[in-house]
């Protein structure tokens, strides 16, 4: 009863033609003639706003339609972050991102990325943000789409709540414009009427809890991933080959050897003081600490080669069930049996 009331009480966050449809050429096709007849009762929408194609679950590459829940889904639902919502607290802070600008003042790469999920997620040198899409501008997509599912709405709610942060100032502006965040035919003006809309009917219960957190440090999603989600790869993994991987890792390992070396010396120099040759507890500490770093080296490579070696065979058996799916499914393949 009451999620039906939520949703007859959603409507559009804003009202103002931020794109203008009507500039659509002869030769663009409005969405209900795509849909098919079952759907011309849906609000004419241009198919410019769709992006040409997208990559579903299984990794095949299909037609994006917006009467498609899984297209939907794959361009606005954070469900990776709320899944860790409890641990957002050490990932990032409960306050809106900084802008743009000074994302650069930072030295901050501004990398365009599609994924709902790494919007805001930042490393040292780089912060990725998701370009806003073109059906996200248009109010008729938001009555026929969103209103009548709350879940997308506080994601799609939230994500443009989080540009308001992002874009303050003309410069801003321009800087998204530079880094294609923003569709070409958005202005300046139109963009100011849109925050002061977005601003004015902002209500925190329909936001999506992730949106509650700004930017969010990339590092520290990966070690929460791998250590509670036991996923090797993490959040979002930066190595593209076996020997980056490898190369990372064995970096980190020389660190930690590097620090026993200094330990080991210190207790050599220990050892040869006459106070802690009359202390037991020291040279029971020194001959423990002495067998570790001998075994602990080796026992690290042979981790780290083995985990290598899985990483590997997993790769091969998804490669494997991939090839399978796309032969079985594949008309080709129906012909040949």
């Amino acid at each position: 009863m009451f999620a039906s009331q939520k949703e007859e009480s959603l409507r559009p966050p804003f009202s103002v033609r931020v794109l203008d449809s009507a500039k659509s050429d002869d030769n663009t096709s409005t969405l209900p003639q795509l849909l098919g007849s079952e759907n011309r009762n849906r609000p004419t929408t241009p198919i410019p706003l769709l992006p040409a194609s997208y990559r579903t679950r299984k990794n095949d590459i299909t037609i994006a339609r917006l009467d498609d829940l899984d297209f939907l889904k794959s361009e606005l639902s954070v469900d990776r972050l709320n899944e860790i919502h409890d641990l957002l607290m050490i990932v990032g802070r409960p306050m809106p991102p900084r802008a743009l600008h000074l994302q650069r003042m930072k030295l901050r790469e501004i990398c365009p990325t599609e994924q709902m999920d790494l919007h805001l997620a930042w490393s040292p040198k780089r912060i990725y943000v998701k370009p806003i899409p073109r059906f996200l501008l248009d109010t008729g997509f938001w009555e026929a789409y969103l209103c009548g599912n709350p879940r997308l709405y506080e994601c799609a709610m939230g994500f443009l709540v989080s540009y308001t942060a992002l874009i303050q100032h003309e410069s801003d502006f321009w800087i998204a414009k530079d880094a294609h965040l923003l569709p070409e035919e958005v202005a300046w003006p139109q963009w100011v009427f849109l925050v002061r809309q977005l601003l004015g009917c902002r209500n925190l219960d329909n936001i999506n809890k992730r949106y509650n957190y700004g930017e969010l440090r990339l590092g520290r999603l990966n070690m929460i991933y791998r250590f509670r989600k036991g996923r090797y790869r993490g959040y979002l993994s930066s190595c593209t080959t076996y020997g980056d991987f490898f190369r990372d890792n064995i970096n980190s390992l020389i660190t930690l050897f590097a620090y026993t070396t200094i330990v080991l010396s210190a207790m050599q120099v220990g050892l040869g003081t006459s106070y802690s040759q009359d202390s037991r507890a020291f040279n029971r500490a020194s001959y423990g600490f002495a067998i570790f770093s001998i075994i602990a080296p080796l026992i690290s490579v042979a981790a780290l080669l083995v985990l290598l070696i899985g990483l590997v065979l997993n790769n091969l058996f998804a490669t494997m069930r991939y090839r399978r799916h796309k032969f079985a499914t594949s008309p080709q393949a129906q012909v040949h049996k």
